[in-house]
C-alpha cells in the first residue's frame, strides 16, 4: 500500500517557520484536504511532498515503487508544440512498443519471455485499464475537451485550458500518491463534478489544496489545518473540523471561565477574613488553593486555540430604491468577429431584487453576456436597457479590466470611491477589506490576487449599487473570505445577476440559473439545484443512448468469441462497480439508524422541554435546550452526508445499468 511519510520537516521563508518539526504518516486511501489561510503553507507543503522543494530539515519518504502525480507549474516550448491528444499519451508507458516485444517473442516462441510480458500486461492493465488510450480519452472528455481539440498543439489552447491539459497528463499517467493544487481552477461545473468522482474512485494517497467548500467537503476523508501555532490534523470534512475547532474554543472559554470563577471566590475570601485570627487559617489554604489555580489557568492560557487572525467580514450598504424592471433585453445577440453567435437571440427581464446564476460549460458565453450588459462589450443586435435609478457595480473575473496596475492602492481606492469620499471614508473601506496602511502607497500590480479581489470588493461597496454584475467574485479569495461574500450577497437586499464555479457560492446566492449556450436560455426557478438535476439526467440519457449505439454496433462486428469476452468484461465491469456501491449503501444505512436515533432524542427531548415544570426549572431547560442544539448540528451533518452519498450511489448504479 502506498503511502507518505514525513519525518520531522522545518521550512522557513524570510525568517518566519512555515514548518517547524513537523511528522505526518499518511497512508492509502487517505484523501487529505489541506487548509488554511493565505500564505500558511499550503502550496509549500506540495512542493515539499513532490520533491519540487527541498526542507530545511528533516525528509519526505514514499513508499518504495510508488508513482507520484503532481502538476507541473511550466510547460517545456517542445510541451507547446505537441498535440494535445498525443501529449497527454505520451505520460503512458509506450503500448506500441509493448506489443512490438510480444509480437516477436511469439514468432521466436520464447515462453520465458512471453510469461514475463504476460506478467507485464497485467501489472499495466491494473494501472491503466484495458485501454490506455480509451482512458486517455475518457479523461479528456471529462475535463471538458471536445474531441476536435485533440489534434491542436498545446500551444493553441488559452491559459486555463493549458491547466486542464496538466492535469489530465497527470490523471492518465497513474500514481499512487497523487498531489492536486487548487484543481477546479479553471474547471466549470461539470468538469468538477467528473473529477470528484474521479478522485472518489482513487485508491492511493491523495493530498490536494481547494479554496471549493463543496469539493473539499465531498473529497476529503482528513482535513489537515495549517496556520496555528503547529498544523493540526482531524479525520473527516472541513466543515466537520469547524464544528470540532468551534467545540473546541468553547470547551477552552468553560474551562477558563469555570477557572476564573474560582480564583475570585477564593480572593473574595482572603479579602475578607485574612486579619481574623479565627479564619486566619482558613484564609491562607484559599491562598495557596487560588496560587495552584492560577498556575493552572497560565497552563491552559498556553493550550489556548490560536486566536485566529482578522478575517474579511463585511455589509453591503442598503442600496436606493430603483424601477421594478431593473433590466431589460431584447433580441441580444453576439458574435466575435469572423465566427457564429454564441447564442441565439436573447429576450429576458431582470427585476428588482432577484438574484440570478448564469451557468452553461466554458465558451458558452456567459461572461461575454455580462459585458453586454456591463457595456464592456457592444451587442452585434438587439438592445440592453438599464431601469431609471438603477446604479450597476460590476465586477470582473479578469482583474486588470478595472483596476489600473501602475497606481497605488490608495489612489485607486479614491477613484473607484468617486470625488465624494472622503480621505477617512476611503481609509476606512480600506481597512474593512483588509488593505490596512501598509498596502496603501504599494502599486496594485504587486499585489497578489486575493488581495486585488478584496480591492475590487471594496470598490463595489463604495459604489452603493443596486445592481450588482459579478463575474467569478469568488476567484483567488480564501474559505474565509469566500464565506464572508457569501454571508454578505445573502443578506444584500439589491438585485445581483452573476456568474461562478464555486457551488457553495451558487447553491447559497442564487435563487433562480439561467442556463445559456448555443440553444439560447434556459430558467430553473428551482434554482442552482434544480440545474444540476437537469444536467445530470442530461448526461445519464446521452450515456444511455451512447452505449446502446456503442453496444449495438459491437454487437454486429463481435465473433461469437469475441462476443462472450465483452460479456466477460461487462459482468466484471458490474461486479466492480456493485463492490463499489456496496460498501456506500451499508454506510447510508449505518447513517440512516444514526440519524433514527438522534431524531428519536430529539422528540423526547421536545416532549420533556414542553412540560411547564421543565420550563419553569430554568438551569434544566437551558441544558436541555443545549442538547437539542447539538442533536440538530449533529442531524445537518448526518443528512449532507447522506445526501452526497444518495449521489454517489445514484450514479454508480447508472453506471452499473448501462454496463
Amino acid at each position: 500500500m502506498s503511502k507518505i511519510n514525513i519525518q520531522s520537516i522545518s521550512k522557513a521563508y524570510g525568517g518566519r517557520d512555515v514548518f517547524r518539526d513537523f511528522s505526518l504518516e499518511i497512508t492509502g486511501g487517505t484523501r487529505l484536504a489541506v487548509v488554511g489561510v493565505n500564505g500558511a503553507g499550503k502550496s509549500t507543503l506540495l512542493k515539499l511532498l513532490a520533491g519540487q522543494s527541498e526542507p530545511d530539515s528533516g525528509k519526505v519518504a514514499l513508499s518504495p515503487g510508488a508513482r507520484l502525480g503532481y502538476v507541473a507549474q511550466e510547460l517545456e516550448a517542445v510541451d507547446l508544440e505537441s498535440p494535445l491528444l498525443s501529449w497527454v499519451l505520451d505520460a503512458l508507458p509506450s503500448w506500441h512498443e509493448f506489443w512490438q516485444e510480444w509480437d516477436a517473442a511469439a514468432k521466436a516462441k520464447d515462453e520465458a519471455k512471453l510469461l514475463t510480458l504476460s506478467a507485464r500486461q497485467t501489472e499495466l492493465e491494473h494501472q491503466l485499464g484495458y485501454s490506455p488510450e480509451h482512458r486517455a480519452k475518457a479523461i479528456l472528455l471529462g475535463l471538458g475537451f471536445a474531441e476536435r481539440k485533440w489534434d491542436r498543439p498545446i500551444a493553441t489552447l488559452s491559459g486555463g485550458w493549458r491547466e486542464r491539459a496538466k492535469l489530465a497528463r497527470v490523471l492518465v499517467a497513474g500514481a499512487d500518491v497523487l498531489l492536486l493544487d487548487e484543481p477546479t481552477n479553471h474547471l466549470d461545473l461539470e468538469a468538477v463534478a467528473w473529477l470528484e468522482n474521479y478522485l472518489l474512485q482513487f485508491e492511493g494517497v491523495l493530498v490536494f489544496v481547494a479554496h471549493e467548500r463543496v469539493f473539499l467537503d465531498r473529497v476529503a476523508t482528513h482535513t489537515l489545518y495549517l496556520g496555528d501555532q503547529k498544523p493540526v490534523l482531524r479525520p473527516g470534512t472541513f466543515t466537520e473540523f469547524l464544528a470540532w475547532r468551534e467545540e473546541m474554543e468553547k470547551q477552552w472559554e468553560r474551562q477558563a471561565a469555570s477557572i476564573d470563577s474560582k480564583i475570585k471566590k477564593h480572593n473574595a475570601y482572603i479579602e475578607r477574613f485574612r486579619y481574623k485570627a479565627t479564619k486566619a487559617r482558613q484564609a491562607q489554604s484559599k491562598l495557596k488553593s487560588a496560587e495552584k489555580l492560577e498556575k493552572e489557568l497560565a497552563e491552559l492560557s498556553q493550550d489556548r486555540p490560536e486566536t485566529r487572525g482578522r478575517t474579511l467580514d463585511f455589509t453591503l450598504p442598503e442600496p436606493a430604491r430603483g424601477d421594478k424592471t431593473v433590466l431589460s433585453a431584447a433580441d441580444l445577440t453576439f458574435h466575435f468577429p469572423d465566427q457564429a453567435p454564441l447564442w441565439p437571440k436573447l429576450t429576458f427581464h431582470l427585476y428588482r431584487g432577484q438574484k440570478v446564476a448564469l451557468a452553461g460549460p466554458n465558451g458558452a458565453g456567459k461572461t461575454t453576456l455580462l459585458k453586454c450588459i456591463s457595456g464592456d462589450l457592444t451587442p452585434t443586435g438587439g438592445t440592453v436597457r438599464m431601469g431609471t435609478g438603477i446604479v450597476m457595480g460590476y465586477f470582473s473575473q479578469h482583474q486588470t479590466e478595472i483596476l489600473q496596475p501602475d497606481k497605488t492602492v490608495m489612489s485607486e481606492m479614491r477613484r473607484l470611491a468617486g470625488p465624494k469620499a472622503t480621505h477617512n471614508e476611503v481609509c476606512s473601506v480600506l481597512g474593512l477589506f483588509l488593505l490596512g496602511e501598509e498596502y496603501w502607497e504599494r502599486s496594485v500590480s504587486r499585489l497578489s490576487g486575493g488581495e486585488k479581489s478584496r480591492l475590487l470588493l471594496a470598490g463595489l461597496f463604495t459604489a452603493r449599487a443596486n445592481f450588482l454584475v459579478l463575474d467569478e467574485p469568488t476567484n483567488h479569495l480564501d474559505l474565509e473570505s469566500r464565506e464572508a461574500l457569501i454571508r454578505a450577497l445573502g443578506e444584500y437586499t439589491g438585485t445581483i445577476l452573476f456568474v461562478a464555479h464555486d457551488r457553495r457560492l451558487l447553491g447559497e446566492i442564487a435563487e433562480e440559473v439561467w442556463g445559456v449556450g448555443p440553444e439560447g436560455l434556459t430558467a430553473y426557478q428551482g434554482g442552482y439545484e434544480e440545474y444540476v438535476g437537469a444536467i445530470e439526467a442530461a448526461a445519464r440519457e446521452a450515456a444511455r443512448e451512447e452505449s446502446g449505439k456503442a453496444a449495438r454496433e459491437s454487437a454486429a462486428k463481435l465473433s461469437k468469441k469475441d462476443e462472450k469476452e465483452l460479456k466477460r468484461r461487462q459482468a466484471e465491469e458490474r461486479n466492480r462497480l456493485y463492490k463499489l456501491i456496496k460498501p456506500k449503501q451499508e454506510a447510508y444505512a449505518a447513517l440512516e439508524a444514526e440519524l433514527e436515533t438522534v431524531m428519536t432524542e430529539q422528540s423526547e427531548l421536545e416532549a420533556v422541554m414542553a412540560d411547564p415544570e421543565t420550563y419553569a426549572d430554568a438551569k434544566r431547560f437551558s441544558e436541555l435546550g443545549k442538547r437539542y442544539g447539538e442533536l440538530s448540528e449533529i442531524s445537518d451533518r448526518l443528512l449532507f452526508k447522506m445526501e452526497a452519498l444518495e449521489k454517489e450511489i445514484q450514479a454508480l448504479e447508472a453506471d452499473r445499468s448501462a454496463a
